[in-house]
């Protein structure tokens, strides 16, 4: 068996940490690639634990902000090989390195948003690919399914999680341009994940109902944040926002889906770690998680169709939703706030203050 091609990446019924699926592009390739040489051996979702805490801002011209609270990450460090070539991406490969690639992805055919010529003009494109390992013709590589077109898609017999597509083919995109990174992991202490997952729970619950207001900027985190969308959406302030337009709408529907991707990774993360803490389920993590879950991804449903009429975003019919929400982000706290209970009293390297 060849791990590397024969694990079968993202199955539920396989894959114990399919929920990667959710993260990014650069940090899913990264889950790949560490994947396709530890399989389930190591808890995936701890090494990229994230603070799940999500922020309002809005500046004196009243625009309006919206993000995920962001963490730099020690444990993945990365080097990056500018002007790279085939040859070299098949040197790291034989050596065994988690590596990634970036080339012109709207010219491969495999890719949804398929599109030749693709201009340059505005930059290369940015999206990360994890190549898990090659032969004498062929790389073999794992891909988000939503963004794969099935119809040009060919994948690797009897796995159809790990797509195979010829480095004839390949080669000029590459010369044209290709960007290796290889990253590093240091694997030989598991606990340090472990630890990062108590830090963004404890950023998470300490950051709950975080305002900080300035003449400048203006930030509102968790709860805040939705009691200052409901105020926003209401009209009760009085004062009108920069919140209409097209880019605006687009940012948000981006900003949403993120919001409920994290709950996702998160309950995930927590169900396994309660599989070695008896005093939470996984039933009781699942209700604290599933009804925010839920109502964020109906809330982004509906950003997306009122976005495409190009109808605003934020009126008086979201003040419901977001009032909702008040309720199902404060369970999640408390479920992990309940987590870090029993952290405080079991953990070997002393409490997460």
């Amino acid at each position: 068996m060849n791990r590397k091609i024969d694990f079968k990446y993202g199955s539920e019924t396989h894959d114990k940490y399919h929920a990667t699926g959710v993260l990014d592009c650069y940090e899913y390739a990264v889950a790949n690639g560490i994947k396709s040489k530890l399989g389930n051996e190591i808890n995936m979702y701890n090494i990229f634990a994230k603070d799940i805490t999500f922020c309002m801002a809005m500046d004196k011209e009243n625009n309006i902000g919206w993000g995920m609270s962001q963490h730099p990450n020690p444990h993945i460090n990365a080097t990056i090989y500018e002007n790279s070539t085939l040859e070299m991406l098949e040197q790291f490969l034989d050596n065994n390195e988690i590596v990634l690639i970036n080339t012109l992805h709207h010219e491969i055919k495999f890719f949804k948003y398929y599109n030749t010529p693709y201009s340059t003009e505005n930059g290369m494109p940015i999206h990360w690919l994890s190549i898990v390992h090659h032969d004498s013709e062929n790389l073999y590589y794992v891909e988000n399914p939503d963004i794969i077109n099935p119809d040009n898609y060919i994948y690797y017999a009897g796995n159809e999680t790990v797509g195979v597509i010829s480095k004839e083919y390949m080669k000029p995109f590459f010369d044209r341009y290709l960007l290796c990174v290889v990253v590093h992991i240091n694997f030989d202490e598991p606990i340090i994940f472990t630890e990062r997952l108590f830090e963004m729970l404890q950023n998470t619950v300490a950051s709950f109902e975080n305002k900080n207001l300035t003449n400048e900027i203006s930030e509102f985190y968790g709860i805040a944040a939705l009691e200052k969308m409901i105020e926003i959406c209401s009209g009760s302030d009085g004062v009108c926002y920069n919140k209409h337009t097209e880019e605006f709408r687009s940012y948000l529907v981006d900003a949403t889906r993120a919001v409920f991707q994290t709950r996702i990774y998160m309950k995930e993360c927590l169900m396994v770690l309660s599989e070695d803490m008896p005093a939470i389920t996984k039933d009781e993590i699942f209700n604290a998680f599933e009804p925010a879950i839920e109502t964020w991804i109906m809330v982004t449903n509906i950003f997306t169709k009122k976005h495409i009429r190009k109808q605003p975003l934020l009126d008086k019919h979201m003040v419901r939703y977001f009032s909702e929400l008040m309720l199902y982000e404060k369970q999640i706290i408390e479920c992990m706030a309940k987590i870090l209970d029993q952290v405080n009293e079991t953990q070997p390297r002393g409490k997460i203050t």
